[in-house]
Parts: C-alpha cells; structure tokens; sequence
C-alpha cells in the first residue's frame, strides 16, 4: 500500500463471500478520506478453516464471521444420493457432507448407520434386476432357433446348444427361489459358447 491508496477486503454482493483484497482510493473532494467500493471492509476477515468461509452477514454485529461451506457434492438422509450444493451455511437435514457408503446403509440423525434388514432388501432387488436383464439379453437367442425351425432353414445352434440355453433361461426364472438367492457368487451359469453369439 502506499499513500494514495488504501487496501481493503471485498465481500461478495450476494452471498457475502469474502473475495479478496481490493485498493480504495483518496476522495479528491475530501482530504483524509477513501472512497471505499461497495461490499468492502477496512477490517480483514479472519482465516477460514477447512469447511468454512469468511461471510460478511447483513446486520451482524461483526465485520466478517466464518460459516459453514459445504459447496460441492453433498448426499441425500433419505436415499443417499449425491447432489450438488451450492450454498454457503449450515446445511438442511435433508443432505449431509457424510459420503453415503452404499447400499443397506440408512442416515440415523449424524452418521450413516448399516441396517441389514435395508441391505437384504436392496441385495434381493438388485439380484432380480440381474435376473430380468439376464433373461432379456437371452431371449433373442431362442426366438431366433424357434424361427429358423419354422421357416425350414438350418438352426445356428445346435440341438445340444438349444437345450442348455433353455436350462439357463429357466435356471433364472427358478433364481429367486433358490436357497442361496440373493448371493450373486452363486448365480447360475452361464454357457460359455452365449458369449460368442451376435445378433
């Protein structure tokens, strides 16, 4: 700094976000006085620590206080998804910054707690989403061996291929009934030769 400026610290207009350092200058009407931008702080703010920003907050009896700052990726209580937040406070019940673990976890007021009940439930519905997919990715294959079959041409599989494709479709139809469902490292098999198969 030197004699015809005046350092001083802005705030942002909205959020009152402490932006950084700025220069006042001298008021060419009035000797000894600075002509000081809108938003800006003779007194500088304190230094933030992780997870807070220095806020210059309308009708506070202090210059610069330091709130919470939880900007970025922040998760739903409810279903534990990430969502962006964008605001600078204490944040809402409804999201936390605590990383959601994954599935068969519920948030239970400050942390998320594991809930087998809620884990088995989400292993069952994701083992029949596999199973349904599974079957749709398959279908095709026995429709096109029943169509060659009607229309007189040469089956691309064959009879032996046919059978152990029609076990597998409805080893997936019998998953969910098996004792070890939902365990997906003991799912049924899947012939090998189904990989090289296009449509």
């Amino acid at each position: 700094m030197n004699e015809s400026t005046l350092v001083v610290y802005q705030a942002h207009p909205l959020t009152g976000e402490y932006l950084g350092p700025c220069h006042a200058d001298p008021d060419p009407l009035e000797e000894g006085h600075w002509l000081i931008p809108a938003m800006a702080f003779a007194e500088p703010p304190p230094d933030a620590e992780p997870g807070f920003a220095a806020v210059h907050v309308a009708d506070s009896n202090l210059v610069w206080s330091l709130v919470p700052d939880h900007r970025g990726i922040v998760y739903q209580t409810d279903t534990g998804q990430a969502t962006q937040w964008q605001e600078l406070g204490t944040l809402p019940e409804s999201v936390t910054a605590i990383p959601y673990p994954g599935m068969g976890y519920r948030w239970d007021t400050a942390e998320w707690v594991l809930d087998d009940n809620l884990r088995q439930a989400g292993l069952i519905m994701a083992e029949r989403l596999w199973r349904d997919t599974e079957i749709e990715a398959v279908k095709w294959l026995r429709e096109r061996h029943r169509d060659q079959q009607e229309i007189g041409v040469a089956p691309t599989l064959s009879a032996i291929q046919f059978h152990e494709l029609l076990v597998y479709i409805q080893a997936l139809r019998d998953w969910p009934q098996a004792s070890a469902f939902p365990a997906s490292d003991e799912r049924p098999g899947v012939p090998e030769w189904i990989a090289d198969q296009s449509q």
